[in-house]
């Protein structure tokens, strides 16, 4: 079986494997396990072959091939979650390392590895301590935990700001770009302080970016969605308004201790 035929024609929700490219059985190993299990291992591989073409249906493979395929799929997918975990583990601050996705957090993360450019971005809004940072992470814990390969950035606005300030020994453009064209961008408190000029040039730029090559993202903020434009200027909250599912997170400030 040849490893370089598109694996774009698998029937990927039929496997139960998420989307992507994977290496396909190679014929020496289908044609041993056709034998190993008193199979016509020419016919074994014909059907294989004619699933990865598209010409057979998931649905009629028989049992011992549909579990063949999906266990050696499968191994891969195991392989790429613990990757997407790793670097989930080495790009997300400390205090959030632990942060578990609900049900509609992980299906988000399944749209998103989907289909990237046809899920809406996700706008958390709330007041501040409620744990707008803490679920964003969470999505994106339930992102790698799809075992998606899909790189994603993080930053609070203020950094975000910081790093796109243009510097004597940095190259301006080359920095926007990484960060405004990642397949997946978390920023934190938009619209905490209000924008200067500049800042608020940036966001624009960032947003309507984001906005024309729909990149899904995530934004949490503490200012009510009526109230965003005043802050981060209104073609930014028009495009945030279209390009975004809203969740509402409600509740007390966890940071404040309660005196006895």
């Amino acid at each position: 079986m040849n490893k370089h035929i598109s694996t774009l024609t698998l029937d990927h929700a039929g496997l139960g494997i998420p989307p992507g490219r994977y290496a396909l059985p190679g014929e020496p190993a289908a044609r041993l396990h056709a034998q190993a299990a008193g199979l016509d291992p020419d016919q074994f591989a014909e059907h294989l072959r004619e699933h990865y073409t598209g010409r057979r249906p998931v649905a009629d493979l028989t049992p011992v091939e549909f579990t063949f395929l999906r266990d050696e799929l499968q191994e891969q997918v195991d392989d790429r979650r613990q990757q997407a975990l790793d670097y989930f583990g080495t790009h997300v601050p400390r205090r959030f390392a632990h942060a578990e996705p609900d049900a509609p957090a992980r299906d988000w993360a399944a749209r998103v590895v989907a289909a990237p450019h046809d899920t809406q971005s996700l706008l958390l809004v709330g007041p501040v301590g409620v744990g707008k940072t803490h679920y964003g992470y969470s999505v994106l814990r339930a992102v790698a935990e799809t075992g998606s390969a899909i790189k994603w950035q993080a930053y609070t606005a203020a950094n975000l700001y910081a790093a796109l300030r243009p510097r004597d020994d940095r190259r301006a453009d080359s920095d926007y770009e990484s960060i405004a064209h990642s397949p997946l961008l978390f920023v934190d408190d938009l619209g905490a302080a209000k924008l200067t000029e500049w800042a608020e040039e940036v966001t624009y730029r960032l947003i309507n970016d984001r906005y024309e090559r729909c990149l899904p993202s995530i934004f949490t903020t503490n200012v009510l969605p009526g109230q965003l434009g005043a802050t981060v200027g209104d073609r930014v909250a028009s495009r945030i308004a279209e390009m975004c599912e809203r969740t509402a997170l409600k509740g007390t400030d966890r940071r404040k201790k309660v005196s006895k």
